[in-house]
């Protein structure tokens, strides 16, 4: 089975770049601490304003595996 996990900077006011660069950071700390093997990982986007055409970058999504669960007899 997989999972993800999402990482986004909350840090208000801060330039884009550093939202991306602390997202980074908190995704390898996590992947450190937990030992997980990610699968893949996504750049998260949020249409800003009535376009989809402006998009702009907002975080990480880590997919990972994880044990999977035993079937109800």
């Amino acid at each position: 089975m997989i999972a993800f996990k999402d990482f986004r900077s909350t840090t208000p006011g801060s330039p884009l770049s550093d939202g991306m660069d602390r997202s980074l950071v908190l995704a390898n700390d996590w992947l450190l601490k937990t030992g997980v093997h990610p699968v893949s990982i996504e750049t998260i986007k949020e249409a800003r304003g009535w376009m989809a055409i402006s998009q702009v970058e907002r975080g990480l999504r880590v997919w990972y595996e994880v044990a999977a669960l035993p079937l109800s007899p």
